[in-house]
């Protein structure tokens, strides 16, 4: 009996192991054969943590065993569950194959809320995949006065403003005093702009400067001797040590008094003189009467030079300090609320030498630091969140470890209007009892440098400020909150951060790290620690602006949302490629490409308080006469008005130097105050972007080509920085309308950033005027440009819309796009005439920086634009359901489209011609690149006269041509400037000219894509002769950036063309496209290969003409589908594995042939084809 009972139980066991392994071996195959979704995002975005909308959109992508084809799907399901475990929605078994922006249709969403989402997907072939993901709720609300549990913005006081006078270049002194009756001497000189380093240093001026200690200063001398004898008194401006030629005992300019602001009657009284130095240029004042103004900078007027003087030290000089009391210089903000920085008295004591004078540092505080301590209880922690912002930038910590990896948040936004937030998962950090938070605070775009004008310094606001809650919620379900207030938290000024700033750069002293070790971490001492302030609005924001510049103190529309797009973050790290001593104790180290970023440099055995200086740049000055003195300097002439210098004093020992609060564009870093070269392997850059990975891959058998590519990648690196910027290195640093918008296709395929534009596609709305015209910079809303800059607000959200299929997108920008073209309308055109001129101010830039631009009519490329802006206006209102509208723009844009016919083409010639209101006299040749390249780009051509006008194009290309400067340039020389070069490419293939794109594309000599390319460039240039190994920089030494992506727009071509993945207008998002590889016809190139990751999944394309075969590999994504186009001599040449392809198998759903070329339709899967012989590539002659 126990033996029939053991057996019985072996059976039973090996029956449970054969069943057991029957379920592995039943999962493994069914993983093997139906592998999960991948690609599940919410709002367009891999679990995010604060999702800010009511009815969030979901996607998600199918997968395929290797070799599948034809998979797509059938139908799906998708569940949301709240934290809870309750089912919030079951969209039930929805059939259709939609698997991106499906939107959510169940229970109003909660705040703070994260829910979890199943998908279960049926694919044609009966298989069945699953993925799980999450996201989590934002606050939901769009103000802190809701959801915020009463948090305050804090900061410091009055008394806790940032100045650091060597590094401030925009400013007001207000010089005040009093005579006294009996005053024997009345003569009283006020002192600034004294001992700045630069001119101390023969290294680090133009005019190779070595000053002494006291030797370079602005003096501003008040003489009231002439009142004596009933005479005006007058005021001297003397300028010292600032270039050669200063003669210290000689005015520089002088200015007379006008008796009704200082006479014998008044002269005795207590007087305030106020004077405003904008980058140099000197505005004197008494009250609201203007007494003269001079620019004191000795290299020019402006903005695009390197900015002299700064606030400095300051000083007085007195023959007699008892002839007047009550003397001080008040340091204050240039710009409203014109703040006070810091106050100087006079003090007589130190008035001594025979000039009877002194100077002094009048620098005070640190950047802001914010703590306080709170207490958990004892019940378990289920999540802690921490919901932040502030005015400035902010790094926050809580118990000794900082939070998030982000640099530089929130952003840059139009604060008035919208301002972010940012959501951090602190579970992990909260500790239970005892605890500490605490935050550092700069500038960032909130106050210092702004935009290329001085007068926008603190543009936003003169303060920094905290908005911030911790909220815990414990397993019980009970929630703990801690706010920002002045009750709770304290303030220090004199942390190591002494001063931080994105144009000027980060002084940090680490001696002062000692005094706040343990800052961060619950029972620190900080007795040294005053009670924070509320930092509100008033006072504190500007109160200019108007015209192009909105005002930013009107906060009526004010929107306080959660993140939405990149951040900033470190995506790599490079390591210093060589180091040479250019000038003894002067080390400069080549990064080996010119990055955005900021340097890890690490230190060993330095004693303490040496100070070590960092300066920044893109290029050297090259061996060259010109530059005789500074070869091989760092050159700086083209960083302008931005200092782009850090500063580190030392502790001692091993340190670090990292800055965290500014950011430089540069390939060059010189390091001076080491006493020898530290080793490559401590220099370091951490590279900081928007762009956190790439969506896509090409290579080419030409290396310059593919230069070419990594140029335009790091190009967008650099200025995908919070925002799309122009340039990321000078004091600009701007959202330039135009750049985006003719950069934005190959933006969208080289990164995911659909939500990075549109946040852009907001701050445009945000400073869009009331009368509809958009910004040509946005945010800040300053800058000139016109209509081919505000066009952005029309062609951005398309170019979206078309690569990621975001209608919610048109639908949100809809209503600011229509004002556009109502402003266009009413405003810009011509009654008498029917031109489009624009309004007429200044700046209303053409083919900016194009070699031709001046024999442009730019009304023509006005009006073509405004056309393509029409044309678009036509689809999204059809899109969006509003018939009425799109037909109205339908009548607009076939009214326009013949207005422009008849003003601008020659139909007899079929030559674009001049209409008279620019440029060339009316009906003149306006025969260049860009004036044919944008009538074919947008349609506008008729078909009777495409080809012949096509052929013009070519010929521009083909042929010389004369450039505005008067030199002839060879054939193949690209003549277009940023508008222009965005379409060339593509007009040329849309009108089987790729030979022509092709020889285009590889041209080596000036002007061309790959002539900065032979000049060692590592990104792309403003200019396409920025630098030549022959003359250098030319005569553009200052308006000169060597990281400016827009002349890198053919990388839209290169995908769409070259690869031949490109988009299908009727089906956005790549959920059917086309795939039409375009072989090089001259044979230069060899083979192309690359992929865009969709939002479906990778596609692929490659050709390859190899043994008198193209060779073609493509892959289609599941869930979709394309159409292929390619040159074939009759459809029999087209094979796969040796046979013919043939219709209805193997994913081949459909085969045409007609007139060379073969359409073919395709499901999902990879091919790879062969074309035979290579001569029916369909070559031009």
């Amino acid at each position: 009996m126990e033996g029939k009972i053991m057996k019985q139980v072996m059976v039973g066991k090996h029956l449970f192991i054969a069943i057991l392994l029957g379920i592995i071996l039943s999962s493994n195959t069914y993983k093997k054969e139906s592998p999960s979704l991948a690609g599940m995002t919410v709002e367009l975005a891999e679990t995010p943590l604060g999702v800010d909308t009511p009815a969030p959109r979901f996607g998600w992508q199918l997968t395929a065993v290797p070799k599948e084809r034809g998979i797509y799907q059938t139908a799906y399901q998708l569940i949301v569950q709240d934290e809870a475990g309750k089912r919030v929605w079951d969209s039930g078994k929805v059939t259709g194959d939609i698997s991106q922006h499906v939107v959510y249709q169940g229970e109003a969403l909660q705040p703070t809320t994260r829910y979890t989402w199943q998908v279960k997907v049926w694919n044609n072939q009966g298989k069945v995949q699953e993925g799980t993901s999450w996201f989590e709720t934002s606050l939901l609300t769009d103000h802190e006065a809701n959801g915020w549990h009463g948090a305050r913005w804090i900061g410091g006081g009055d008394e806790d403003m940032v100045l650091y006078s060597p590094y401030l270049p925009v400013f007001r002194l207000d010089f005040s005093f009093r005579m006294k009756e009996q005053a024997v001497s009345r003569k009283i000189a006020f002192v600034y702009g004294a001992n700045d380093e630069r001119l101390m240093d023969a290294n680090k001026n133009l005019y190779h400067l070595s000053n002494g200690k006291d030797a370079s200063y602005i003096k501003v001398e008040f003489d009231l001797t002439p009142l004596k004898g009933g005479g005006n008194a007058w005021i001297h401006l003397y300028r010292a040590g600032y270039q050669p030629d200063d003669k210290p005992s000689v005015p520089l300019k002088s200015f007379l008094i006008p008796n009704d602001v200082l006479n014998a009657g008044n002269q005795y009284q207590a007087h305030t003189f106020s004077l405003y130095s904008n980058l140099g240029f000197t505005t004197l004042k008494k009250g609201d009467v203007q007494l003269g103004e001079v620019n004191v900078n000795p290299l020019g007027q402006g903005g695009d030079f390197i900015a002299f003087p700064v606030v400095g030290e300051v000083g007085f000089a007195l023959e007699d300090a008892k002839a007047f009391s009550g003397v001080k210089t008040d340091i204050r903000n240039f710009r409203s609320p014109e703040n006070r920085l810091a106050s100087v008295k006079l003090d007589a004591s130190r008035l001594k030498g025979v000039r009877k004078w002194y100077v002094q540092d009048p620098s005070r505080n640190s950047m802001p630091m914010l703590r306080t301590e709170f207490a958990t209880s004892s019940n378990k922690i289920k999540k802690a969140r921490l919901y932040v912002t502030s005015r400035g930038i902010y790094e926050m910590y809580l118990n000794g470890q900082r939070v998030g990896k982000d640099y530089f948040n929130p952003g840059v936004t139009q604060y008035n209007k919208t301002h972010l937030y940012q959501v951090y998962d602190v579970t992990q950090l909260v500790q239970t009892g005892k605890n500490a938070l605490g935050a550092v605070l700069a500038e960032g775009w909130w106050n210092g440098g702004a935009t290329y004008a001085g007068e926008n310094w603190n543009f936003f606001g003169d303060r920094q400020s905290l908005l911030a809650q911790l909220v815990v919620t414990y397993e019980d379900g009970r929630q703990q909150t801690v706010v920002t207030s002045p009750d709770t938290w304290k303030y220090f000024n004199q942390g190591p951060v002494v001063y931080g700033s994105f144009f000027q750069g980060e002084v940090y002293d680490a001696r002062k790290e000692q005094a706040i070790a343990g800052w961060s971490c619950p029972g620190y001492e900080d007795a040294a620690w005053k009670p924070a302030v509320e930092v509100t609005l008033e006072n504190h924001v500007s109160q200019v602006g108007g015209g192009n510049v909105p005002k930013v103190n009107d906060y009526s529309a004010f929107h306080l949302k959660a993140q939405y797009g990149q951040t900033v973050r470190a995506i790599q790290q490079l390591t210093a490629r060589s180091v040479e001593e250019v000038r003894p104790g002067i080390f400069v180290y080549d990064m080996g490409q010119n990055m955005v970023g900021v340097p890890e440099i690490t230190l060993h055995g330095m004693e303490a308080g040496r100070e070590i200086n960092l300066r920044y740049a893109e290029v050297k000055y090259p061996d060259l006469p010109r530059y005789a003195g500074n070869e091989g300097m760092i050159m700086l002439e083209n960083i302008r008005a931005a200092m782009a210098q850090d500063k580190y004093i030392t502790k001692g020992g091993e340190e670090t130097i990292a800055p965290r609060f500014t950011y430089h564009g540069y390939r060059y870093v010189e390091i001076t105050g080491i006493d020898k070269a530290l080793p490559l392997e401590s220099v370091k850059g951490t590279v900081l972007s928007s762009i956190d990975g790439l969506a896509s891959q090409y290579e080419t058998s030409n290396e310059k080509v593919n230069r070419l590519w990594h140029n335009i990648v790091w190009s967008t690196y650099a200025n995908f920085f919070s925002i799309p910027t122009d340039c990321p290195q000078r004091n600009e640093r701007l959202g330039w309308a135009g750049d985006i918008s003719v950069f934005s296709r190959t933006a969208t395929y080289l990164a995911d950033v659909p939500q990075f534009l549109r946040r852009y596609l907001q701050a445009m709305r945000d400073v869009q005027r009331e009368d509809g015209r958009f910004p040509d910079v946005a945010p800040l809303g300053v800058g000139f440009g016109g209509l081919l800059w505000g066009s952005a607000g029309i062609t951005v959200p398309w170019e979206v819309y078309q690569q990621y299929g975001d209608k919610s997108l048109l639908a949100e920008h809809y209503a600011a796009m229509g004002r556009y073209i109502d402003y266009i309308l009413a405003k810009t055109i011509n009654p008498e005439t029917g031109i489009l001129e624009q309004e007429k101010v200044w700046g209303n830039l053409g083919d900016w920086l194009g070699p031709e631009d001046n024999k442009n009519d730019k009304t023509l490329m006005w009006e073509a634009y405004f056309l393509y802006d029409l044309d678009i206006m036509v689809k999204v209102s059809k899109l969006l359901g509003k018939e009425s509208e799109s037909r109205r723009y339908a009548d607009l844009y076939r009214k326009r489209k013949d207005f422009f016919l008849r003003t601008y083409v020659d139909k007899a010639t079929a030559r674009t011609v001049s209409s008279g209101a620019d440029g060339p006299e009316k009906g003149k040749p306006v025969d260049i690149q860009t004036s044919y390249v944008l009538p074919l780009a947008f349609g506008l051509v008729p078909p009777e006269l495409r080809e012949e006008f096509a052929a013009h194009l070519a010929q521009t290309v083909r042929r010389e041509n004369v450039g505005d400067d008067g030199k002839t340039y060879p054939a193949y020389s690209l003549m277009t400037g940023f508008i222009g070069t965005a379409w060339i490419s593509k007009a040329l293939s849309d009108n089987g000219y790729d030979d022509v794109a092709y020889k285009l594309l590889q041209q080596t000599t000036y002007p061309s894509w790959l002539y900065s390319v032979e000049q060692g460039a590592t990104t792309i240039w403003e200019r396409l002769n920025s630098y030549t190994h022959v003359d250098g920089f030319g005569e553009n030494n200052r308006m000169n950036s060597f990281n400016h992506y827009s002349f890198g727009a053919v990388g839209a071509w290169m995908y769409a063309y070259s690869l031949g993945i490109m988009r299908d207008e009727n089906h956005p998002g790549f959920k059917h496209f086309v795939l039409s590889p375009r072989v090089d016809p001259t044979g230069q190139m060899r083979f192309a290969r690359g992929y865009y990751d969709s939002l479906y999944g990778r596609i692929e394309s490659a050709w390859e003409v190899k043994d008198g075969e193209v060779r073609y590999s493509f892959t289609v994504p599941a869930n979709t589908s394309a159409t292929l186009y390619l040159p074939v001599a009759s459809a029999d040449k087209l094979t796969e594995n040796g046979r013919v392809l043939q219709a209805g198998k193997e994913g081949v759903k459909e085969v045409v042939w007609q007139e060379g070329m073969l359409r073919v339709e395709v499901l999902s899967g990879t091919y790879h084809w062969v074309v035979a012989p290579a001569a029916t590539l369909g070559q031009r002659n």
